[in-house]
């Protein structure tokens, strides 16, 4: 049963957590790489702006996704955490119960800053294991990267002890500039609102670098728009419960074990805004879907195959 009274909600529910400095690898790169150990990012809390790498080696033992997003002026991960975070999870865990009412008065208490938050891209999601890599022209300021996937009913961005941080972690982009090109690309995914189009190049075996146009953006129960998630279609994969698994929006969407292998992404992002996504890809079957209500009946699900090299 969808949740649409607590939309609002639900896909605003992003965190995790975990400060250090930031390191820049290589001339050229800007670089940020946070590990995920158990229910938290670990890493450094600052980054140069300018475009920017966002690198997830996800060694949490189930699937996770990193979803950036830009703070409004005035607004703290830890108001992220109290105003919006803790009351989706009492919304959802009375959706669980049964008691969508209560459900929806709780959604109804969500800030109004809520609408001011900007999505801006980040790895998609990440089965255990896998490293997820998406880059982005960052400016300065206050931001967030969240994991909001759901174990057991409990979302990961989640943290019973107050004022303790679940997987929301926050992150300040500096206003030095970390003279990083836009990167290149092999595959070129348009995102419009008619789905996904494959306009430049082809994935191979290996590394891929693909460049997400976002053409078009729309929102869908009122928080979460186009986006791109990638997994592994084996001979066993249900591509079905596959392609639906990320909307957040069912009590039992992004509930883990995923039911199939997510390779990584890039999460949503404004409309004409361009970002990258790096995929390492076996021979086989894959398929791309989005976190959105009824991916694959809107044209957001492609399935592609990639053949030995």
């Amino acid at each position: 049963m969808k949740l649409f009274a607590i939309a609002a909600v639900l896909a605003v529910s992003l965190a995790g957590c975990s400060p250090e400095e930031a390191r820049t690898e290589t001339p050229g790169t800007n670089i940020l790489e946070l590990e995920v150990q158990g229910l938290a990012f670990v890493g450094p809390d600052t980054v140069k702006s300018g475009w920017t790498t966002i690198r997830v080696v996800n060694k949490g033992g189930m699937t996770h996704h990193a979803l950036v997003y830009r703070l409004p002026d005035g607004i703290t991960a830890q108001m992220v955490d109290e105003q919006v975070v803790v009351p989706i999870q009492k919304s959802l865990t009375a959706a669980i119960a049964g008691d969508t009412q209560k459900a929806a008065e709780i959604a109804a208490t969500m800030p109004a800053w809520v609408g001011d938050l900007t999505w801006l891209g980040g790895p998609g999601m990440m089965s255990d294991g896998v490293t997820g890599e998406a880059t982005m022209y960052l400016e300065p300021g206050n931001y967030i990267v969240e994991c909001y996937v759901k174990t057991n009913g409990v979302q990961h961005n989640y943290n019973p002890e107050p004022g303790e941080l679940g997987m929301v972690f926050p992150l300040t982009v500096l206003a030095e500039d970390g003279g990083m090109a836009e990167p290149d690309a092999n595959v070129t995914l348009t995102l419009s609102n008619n789905g996904y189009e494959i306009t430049d190049g082809a994935f191979v075996a290996g590394e891929n670098s693909v460049r997400a146009v976002f053409a078009e953006q729309r929102l869908y129960n009122d928080f979460v728009g186009h986006d791109a998630h990638v997994f592994r279609i084996a001979e066993d994969t249900d591509i079905d419960a596959a392609a639906s698994w990320p909307d957040f929006f069912p009590v039992d969407g992004q509930q883990t074990p995923a039911p199939a292998s997510f390779v990584g992404g890039i999460h949503d992002m404004p409309q004409g805004a361009t970002g990258y996504f790096k995929l390492t890809l076996e021979p086989g079957d894959y398929g791309i879907t989005a976190e959105i209500p009824d991916a694959r009946q809107s044209g957001f699900f492609k399935r592609f195959g990639v053949g030995a090299n």
